[in-house]
């Protein structure tokens, strides 16, 4: 030691042999190629640990440089930085000292401060795992935007979102890695399925209809119809929302729900299968036209394909074909409830043997019991016997009813003999047909009304539903009665040339009379 700093280095050298110090005899030699003393008494200070005392030597001799490798060999990574931001270095030099000086508090789970360095070193990877320690999603968040797209980096992120179950962040960072498969996966693995749906579709996702199933299956399992028909409404699955709307509509009908709730549900049912047969045959016509080339003769021939097609689908699947009755029995159901309660008597009548058609769908002691009254109202007292009498045929009726029905048949027919009025015609049924046992939407019924349809009417046609309602009891109305669309206006003139609108104008002339609803007959139709 004393030679050492003296620095008599033959002797240092000789005791070191002596004591066989290898280490110590290579210092020696290395000390001999300084050609400066005062880096040789830096080394030595070194050498006996007194570093600041060598820091001290080393900037004597203007070689701060030997100072910062010296720290760094000592893992002093602190003092590097001081070091080097003092002048003594480069910036590689001092990004090395942020790395390892944040490598030494993430060491000790000093997270916060671990990621003020690593910050400064612009370690990503390192941040990661600091704000991942910390749960700091929106600072990991942050980096998404920071890295290039397709950065391994990103899936890492993206993987540690899915393990915390923050899917939009983690479907961010799978995308912008360019891994549109787990950005999928993701979202299943998170129950997020409507989110999976749209990534898969806005990216041609080829397992797109696996996905919707499994979704789909899995809301219908936990009876979430209405969030599974909004599913296959955005993946524009037309039959598949019709068929769960009827569905739902059954099911609301079984359970007494609103008459109007039943309606819509019918209708938008209607709407779908209407939809899809619009899709259906435009996509048969592209592809017809596309192959104009092989004659018309051919393009006929794939239109037909199509229209047959579709004729099967429909046969297949009769509960989806059925939503136009299920709308009809109900918007008539609702009809004849409105004009009663109106005072429309003949009206509510007329519409009242519209529903005898849908005993199917609506309570048999409903309709009947419905007819009965809008025939008393309207003296039609022989209609009126018969739906007595069919209600008194109903069966499983309780005794107790059945004796209601005989009294209240008796209290009303003593008075009024079971007789219809001279001038009462027949409904007509030309239209009313049945094939395979379902029977066909109504063509000839006014849905204004629940009219039927007559040679010298005006008739307005909807071209959403199809449906015609007679012009003159549309009353100025601008939308069907029963879908809710707008009329195409028909523009005719007139004697004088002058153009009108003849949507919705003029009174029908077989428009039955509208007696006045007076006080007495509203007490005696809430007795009833």
């Amino acid at each position: 030691k004393n030679s050492l700093e003296n620095l008599t280095l033959p002797m240092a050298d000789k005791a070191f042999v002596r004591c066989a110090d290898y280490h110590g005899i290579q210092f020696v030699k290395r000390l001999q190629m300084l050609d400066d003393e005062l880096k040789q008494r830096a080394e030595v200070a070194a050498y006996f640990k007194k570093f600041d005392e060598a820091e001290t030597l080393y900037a004597e001799v203007d070689r701060i440089d030997l100072a910062v490798e010296m720290r760094m060999h000592l893992g002093d990574w602190f003092k590097v930085e001081k070091l080097v931001q003092a002048g003594a270095g480069d910036d590689s030099t001092l990004t090395l000292a942020w790395n390892n000086i944040g490598t030494y508090f993430a060491d000790r789970q000093k997270w916060i401060k671990a990621v003020a360095y690593y910050a400064q070193a612009k370690n990503v990877e390192k941040l990661i795992d600091c704000f991942y320690a910390l749960e700091d999603y929106p600072g990991l968040e942050k980096l998404i935007a920071m890295l290039p797209e397709g950065s391994q980096l990103l899936s890492t992120i993206g993987a540690k979102f899915v393990s915390v179950g923050l899917c939009e962040s983690a479907v961010a960072a799978y995308l912008r890695a360019g891994d549109v498969k787990a950005a999928v996966d993701a979202c299943v693995l998170l129950y997020q399925w409507d989110q999976a749906v749209e990534l898969a579709e806005q990216h041609n996702f080829q397992q797109i209809e696996g996905l919707l199933g499994k979704y789909a299956g899995h809301l219908l399992e936990k009876d979430k119809k209405i969030a599974a028909i909004d599913l296959y409404r955005k993946a524009n699955k037309h039959t598949e929302v019709a068929s769960l709307m009827t569905q739902l509509a059954k099911t609301s009908a079984a359970a007494k729900a609103s008459p109007l709730r039943v309606k819509m549900l019918y209708v938008l049912a209607a709407l779908e299968v209407t939809k899809f047969r619009q899709r259906a045959l435009i996509a048969d016509m592209t592809t017809a036209t596309r192959g104009t080339s092989g004659g018309s003769r051919t393009a006929a021939a794939q239109t037909l394909d199509g229209l047959m097609t579709l004729d099967q689908v429909g046969s297949e699947n009769s509960a989806i074909e059925g939503s136009w009755r299920g709308a009809e029995a109900y918007h008539f159901w609702l009809l004849a409830h409105r004009q009663l309660y109106e005072g429309q008597f003949e009206y509510a009548r007329r519409t009242s043997l519209v529903l005898m058609d849908y005993e199917d769908l609506l309570d048999v002691v409903d309709i009947y019991s419905f007819i009965a009254i809008a025939c008393y109202y309207s003296k039609h007292y022989g209609r009126c016997s018969k739906a007595f009498m069919k209600l008194e045929s109903v069966p499983g009726m309780p005794k107790e009813t059945l004796d209601s029905y005989s009294d209240l048949a008796t209290s009303i027919f003593v008075k009024h003999p079971p007789t219809d009025p001279a001038s009462s015609r027949a409904r007509k049924t030309d239209d009313i047909s049945a094939v395979g046992g379902t029977k066909l939407i109504l063509t000839n019924v006014c849905m204004a009304s629940g009219r039927d349809i007559g040679a010298a009417d005006n008739v307005q046609a909807c071209r959403s539903c199809n449906h015609r309602s007679i012009a003159g009891e549309l009353r100025g109305r601008t939308t069907c009665p029963l879908c809710h669309a707008l009329y195409a206006k028909r523009i005719s003139t007139d004697t004088f040339g002058a153009v009108s609108s003849t949507m919705g104008m003029g009174q029908s002339p077989t428009a039955p009379a509208m007696p006045k609803f007076s006080a007495g007959s509203r007490d005696r139709l809430s007795q009833w």
